[in-house]
């Protein structure tokens, strides 16, 4: 398994190849925020398959990566929103 810490969330992802077919890859991730507040970061998982394996690296990797940018983005949204 694969983890790393992007923008204060650490993401993780395993990457298998199918066991009956040829040239299919199997990735799974998660995204767990890692500080404690505040609490609006539920745990997420996510899952692609891809005929190679750097091609299922890159879309699992690109599926975790912008639903933290989205949430962020959302979240200093409605922070901004609350302050006017």
């Amino acid at each position: 398994m694969t983890d790393y810490i992007y923008k204060g969330f650490k993401i993780s992802y395993d990457i298998i190849e199918a066991g009956l077919e040829k040239n299919l890859y199997k990735a799974d991730g998660k995204v767990v925020y890692l500080l404690s507040k505040p609490k609006t970061f539920p745990p997420v998982k996510f899952h692609t398959e891809y005929d190679s394996y750097h091609g299922a690296e890159h879309e699992i990797k690109k599926l975790l990566e912008n639903y933290v940018d989205f949430e962020l983005k959302n979240f200093y949204d409605m922070k901004t929103e609350k302050s006017r």
